[in-house]
């Protein structure tokens, strides 16, 4: 009886999360007690990238608008890149701009608190995680705009001779384990109070079932890259591109929705040039920073003839894979299975919460054998929760495996939100296995992805559309299949350098060295060393370009954050990194923008909203499963219906 009542809580709290999924994307408002009242609305989003070289500096830009006749505060709970480095927010009302200070968490809040309480206009923006924001904008007047202007840098994404750009435009809702405690949604509550290992969803999205008809996004990209490209790809969406000069390009999105990560990719005429590149620049107080791009030779890869590989296929089948994200997962494995090569051995684990194995052991590349896994794989469904962590647990046995090379492809959206007690379980029970992840969907959960391929010294691969799964998934098994370059250091002049995550994660092919280091000039050269298996690999490079400004400096010290972060507890490390996040300006889990208006305030609002976000691209969609198992499915059914009929009877 306990089980079920414990059900019943879990089931409702989930419905009370889920109801608003049936709503576009406007403004939910809701009085004290708790009743929704009329809707507001959100404009649009609008982003301006402007790419030099290596980096690519953006410019987002979110309206809100209210139309309704009373006052109102919003937030906006939304993703951007997790490799991002936020450094600036600029609070706009009408042709004033008030440009935000970055401060300590819990102070900014104060901050915010106290000017809202007032009745001024300001605006709060906080990192949830490395890869969601809040936005809270207070006390908004009837018919009014408000914009807030965010802005981050990032290093463009180089792998197998094809830059790329990834903008995430919603969130996958997250599912939060059974075993862990769900934390009150407080805006005075921080990360670091949370239990060990846990980033409680402090503000949960909410998310729109229907296609998104108001809330629309505008992207433009003026890229300088130095070097003719051969071809320019959006994915699916449509793009006007100018090319006005010799390796300038321009290019546009406009009115997209915003239900699917936009993915840029751009492919050089000429892939050679892009194999090298040291960029420098000194900041205003006289520090020196550069940017190391490597992608090694062919030929410092060579296969291991010698040792076997067992090769373990792990599929996510919970019920946020459902439609598209579950096709795609299914494509990218069935082809991996005909990239094995015969001296090896595979086996599948699907999961979602519970286990469904292939074999108890690997199995032998053969005829049959594959044709039993290729029956196994079509008979998978997506249902249930997100239990990553007993699949980590049945794949990861933390064993040195001296008579085979062990890897692990890992298939998921990473719709979890545990993300730290993960990564502790996969730096733990590692062993010599290699993960590799494989991000699947239209809006996969990149922190979880990224990071679990760097604790798990493997690579990440994602894939969007069905039209990719061929392309990438040989891809990864061009990497699986050669060893990596490992030992990676970085020194100039015999001197060890600054850089972060260090040691710095193995290199695989056609997978670039891409890292921020602290110099002892700008003219200092930089030697890269590492192992490979013919032996040791030393490149020598010297600057290839030099400017002023700081926007090296801020990667650098973003990456020593997320190293901070991933590899320690956050109470450990909370001084260090919120020291370096406010010296860098950048946000961070402690350190938050606020921006205040200094005219004298209105009557203070007296009603809150949220924005909704677009559920994620699917394809047909059915009710979401990503909280619960299938066993749940009748229990659930008649809740709705139950809290149904009492809807018809307060609207009467």
């Amino acid at each position: 009886m306990g089980v079920l009542l414990r059900s019943i809580l879990v089931l409702a709290s989930c419905f009370g999360a889920t109801a608003t999924w049936a709503q576009t994307a406007k403004l939910e408002l809701y009085n004290q007690q708790g009743l929704a009242v009329a809707p507001g609305l959100m404009l649009n989003t609008e982003v301006k990238m402007q790419a030099v070289g290596l980096i690519n500096q953006v410019k987002v830009v979110q309206h809100f608008r209210n139309d309704n006749p009373f006052a109102v505060n919003g937030r906006y709970v939304f993703p951007l890149p997790d490799e991002s480095a936020v450094y600036a927010m600029t609070l706009k009302l009408g042709e004033r701009r008030i440009r935000g200070v970055i401060d300590k968490k819990a102070e900014a809040e104060r901050t915010y608190q106290q000017a809202k309480a007032e009745g001024k206009k300001a605006a709060l923006v906080r990192q949830q995680r490395a890869n969601m924001f809040v936005t809270d904008v207070a006390n908004i007047e009837p018919g009014q705009m408000v914009s807030v202007e965010l802005s981050y840098q990032e290093t463009l994404n180089y792998a197998d001779g094809v830059f790329s750009i990834r903008f995430p435009t919603t969130i996958t809702p997250r599912y939060h384990p059974m075993v862990m405690q769900l934390a009150q949604e407080q805006s005075h509550t921080s990360e670091q109070q949370q239990p060990s290992g846990w980033l409680a969803p402090l503000f949960s999205p909410v998310v729109a079932r229907q296609a998104v008809d108001d809330a629309k996004l505008n992207l433009t990209l003026d890229m300088q890259l130095g070097m003719e490209l051969a071809e320019v790809s959006a994915g699916e969406y449509e793009f006007s591109l100018d090319n006005p000069a010799l390796g300038h390009y321009q290019l546009a999105l406009n009115d997209r929705m915003l239900n699917k990560d936009i993915v840029l990719s751009f492919r050089p005429r000429l892939s050679s040039e892009a194999q090298a590149a040291l960029i420098t620049q000194q900041t205003s107080q006289g520090e020196n920073y550069g940017l190391v791009m490597l992608v090694p030779p062919a030929d410092s890869f060579t296969a291991t003839a010698s040792l076997p590989r067992e090769t373990v296929f792990v599929i996510d089948t919970s019920g946020s894979m459902h439609g598209k994200s579950m096709d795609q997962a299914k494509r990218a494995l069935l082809h991996g299975l005909t990239l094995l090569a015969k001296q090896d051995s595979f086996n599948i684990i699907g999961f979602d919460n519970r286990l469904n194995f292939l074999s108890l052991q690997s199995l032998a590349v053969n005829p049959a054998n594959l044709a039993l896994a290729r029956g196994f794989v079509h008979s998978l469904e997506a249902d249930g929760g997100t239990e990553i962590a007993q699949a980590l647990d049945a794949v990861l046995d933390g064993q040195q495996h001296s008579d085979r090379v062990r890897q692990v492809v890992f298939l998921t959206d990473g719709s979890v939100s545990n993300e730290a007690a993960l990564f502790a379980q996969i730096k733990a029970q590692l062993g010599d296995s290699r993960l590799f992840t494989v991000g699947i969907g239209s809006a996969p959960n990149s922190l979880f992805m990224t990071r679990a391929a760097d604790t798990g010294r493997g690579a990440y691969t994602f894939i969007g559309n069905n039209h990719e799964v061929q392309d990438k998934m040989q891809h990864l098994f061009d990497a699986l299949q050669h060893p990596a370059i490992a030992d990676l250091s970085l020194s100039s002049a015999g001197q060890a350098l600054a850089f972060w995550p260090n040691p710095l994660p193995d290199l695989y092919f056609g997978q670039p060295l891409m890292v921020a280091v602290k110099l002892p000039s700008t003219d200092a050269p930089v030697s890269v060393q590492g192992q490979t298996s013919l032996g040791p690999l030393q490149v020598n490079l010297t600057s290839t370009e030099h400017n002023q400004g700081d926007s090296i400096a801020r990667l650098w010290a973003r990456q020593q954050i997320k190293s901070l972060l991933l590899y320690h507890p956050q109470e450990q490390v909370k001084q260090q990194v919120q020291e370096l996040a406010l010296a860098f300006q950048l946000l961070s889990p402690f350190t938050a923008f606020v921006a205040v208006d200094d005219t004298p305030g209105v009557t203070p609002a007296a009603r809150d909203a949220q924005v909704a976000n677009a559920l994620p691209d699917s394809g047909p969609l059915s009710l979401p499963q990503t909280g619960g198992a299938s066993h749940l499915d009748l229990l659930f059914g008649l809740i709705l219906l139950v809290c149904g009929v009492g809807g018809l009877r307060w609207i009467r």
